[in-house]
């Protein structure tokens, strides 16, 4: 138990990392998903989401907020692959987002609905 605490702040300094990162957050999915389901149970993602993204998602605690309200059900590989990416390129407040990209609707639905929690306008371009 000793070797294994003394190798964790090394391994919490790695993930920092983007590109080890990545890898580790893509295999959660397979890890944390019950024998024979497609999807993740919503409180098993909300777990490894508070996990794995707390440092890396200043809208964490919003979006869990607007899934337990709003969505209710499990989350699909897509919308946990997509999250990831939509952290990385969609700005604090969501500014560089694109409504036209290709996000799943859940993420598109929270988008409108922590810009209206944040009271942020949409950008739209000229």
């Amino acid at each position: 138990m000793e070797k294994m605490r003394a190798v964790i702040p090394r391994l919490r300094e790695e993930l920092k990392d983007d590109s080890t990162f990545k890898p580790v957050y893509m295999f959660t999915f397979n890890f944390a998903r019950q024998e024979n389901q497609k999807s993740l149970a919503l409180e098993t993602a909300i777990a490894f989401w508070q996990l794995l993204l707390t440092d890396r998602f200043k809208h964490l605690d919003m979006w869990i907020e607007f899934l337990r309200e709003n969505h209710g059900k499990a989350i699909s590989r897509d919308t946990w692959n997509l999250l990831l990416d939509f952290i990385q390129t969609s700005g604090e407040n969501f500014t560089n987002y694109d409504s036209e990209g290709a996000w799943p609707v859940l993420i598109d639905s929270f988008v409108e609905y922590a810009r209206e929690e944040l009271g942020v306008a949409e950008t739209t371009e000229s």
